[in-house]
């Protein structure tokens, strides 16, 4: 479709927005081919939830080493460490910037992300750099930035750069705010069982943390499959050989019960809520949804924030989700384009049940209201200074 057909197409008017009408090839990989606008009709058909990696081979790669990190940081990182960088008392700057930054080596989605939250908030974490880690670790990956680059543009791809960081800080801080009596009473409490539960040689936890962290950073690579699943044998091989040579058989032991906890958590909320969602976008016409979150009013941007929030986005899905829209009815509002991009990685359904049986229903339903007004603003921001309307005719591809 041409500028001019796209332009008078339900009479929008399709603002510059960096790209010519020139067509350009972008290369994907097999995994992230755009689908064809003629074959869809569900939700289902646009985002595959049953693409989860609980339901794939996948779980070995991504969700087991992230299990086990978590697992490592609950029972071999000293609280007095969390407590350091990530504390109460730790400087704000280097806190919240450190939880910010920290999702660029990870592609975890919303859920897998909840057993490193856990395991970080359990030892210490303050609330406010937990929460900023919660939300920015599954939406600013370096994976996920390069894929907004390339399917939708510059002004987008660097506009959710700086959305995501300064979103998750902002949110962080509020948290903190909402609940600093409570924060300051568990602070209190995690600083008097440090001292008696510091560990002698930190290092060693350094080390074996390193280790399982880059086994979680190559899991995200994921063609050609056999990249991953030999980094992973190999650093798994060296982590396994250090561990043996520094850690006690006991502590092994403790290591496994408290992953074995995290799975426990998690696994039991999190494949019937996927279930139910993957069915019911098997049923949902995506019209529907285009209908809803379409045009550029604030209605559709704040809707366009509540899908994302609540729908269940399988890595970096979300970013194919808003590209195939586009190419489906040739026209998208740039603000609910921008807060399904902000919300889709960073929250779901799935991840919120998980995380109200982790850390309570009130702390839950506060940091989704503070998602979604924080989105909202951002993405209604981003729409009144850039342009209305995302024209397929103007983006890469």
């Amino acid at each position: 479709m041409t500028y001019h057909a796209a332009k008078h197409r339900r009479g929008l008017h399709c603002l510059p927005y960096g790209y010519s009408c020139k067509r350009r090839h972008i290369i994907l990989p097999p995994r992230y081919r755009l689908l064809d606008p003629s074959k869809i009709t569900s939700l289902n058909d646009i985002i595959d939830v049953f693409s989860c990696c609980i339901f794939t081979w996948s779980v070995l790669t991504t969700l087991l080493p992230a299990f086990v990190l978590a697992g490592a940081i609950s029972a071999f990182v000293p609280r007095t460490t969390i407590l350091k960088y990530l504390g109460a008392g730790a400087s704000r700057f280097a806190a919240y910037g450190t939880a910010a930054a920290s999702g660029m080596v990870l592609s975890l989605c919303s859920c897998n992300i909840v057993p490193l939250f856990v395991s970080i908030y359990r030892r210490g974490a303050g609330l406010g750099p937990a929460c900023t880690f919660l939300y920015a670790g599954p939406a600013i990956n370096i994976v996920s930035m390069i894929l907004v680059f390339k399917l939708l543009g510059w002004q987008m791809g660097l506009t959710r750069a700086l959305a995501v960081p300064l979103v998750a800080v902002l949110l962080g801080v509020l948290m903190s705010l909402v609940f600093r009596s409570r924060e300051r009473a568990r602070q209190e409490t995690i600083a008097q069982v440090a001292v008696v539960d510091e560990d002698e040689d930190g290092r060693r936890s350094l080390v074996l943390f390193l280790l399982l962290l880059g086994t979680v950073a190559i899991g995200a690579i994921k063609d050609p499959w056999y990249v991953s699943v030999g980094g992973i044998a190999l650093i798994g091989a060296v982590a396994a050989w250090y561990f043996a040579r520094r850690f006690s058989f006991e502590e092994f032991k403790e290591w496994m019960a408290e992953t074995w906890g995290l799975v426990k958590l998690v696994v039991p909320w999190l494949v019937p809520a996927v279930l139910v969602i993957g069915f019911l976008a098997q049923s949902v016409d995506a019209r529907f949804v285009m209908e809803l979150v379409g045009d550029d009013t604030l209605r559709s941007v704040v809707l366009a924030d509540l899908f994302g929030a609540l729908m269940y986005f399988p890595i970096l899905s979300e970013v194919l989700f808003v590209r195939t829209f586009i190419s489906f009815q040739m026209t998208l509002g740039m603000g609910p384009a921008l807060a399904i991009l902000l919300t889709g990685a960073g929250l779901s359904l799935p991840g919120a049940i998980i995380l109200g049986q982790a850390v309570g229903w009130r702390l839950v339903i506060a940091y989704l209201v503070l998602v979604i007004v924080l989105t909202t603003a951002a993405a209604a921001l981003f729409a009144s200074q850039v342009g209305q309307f995302m024209c397929e005719c103007m983006l890469p591809g």
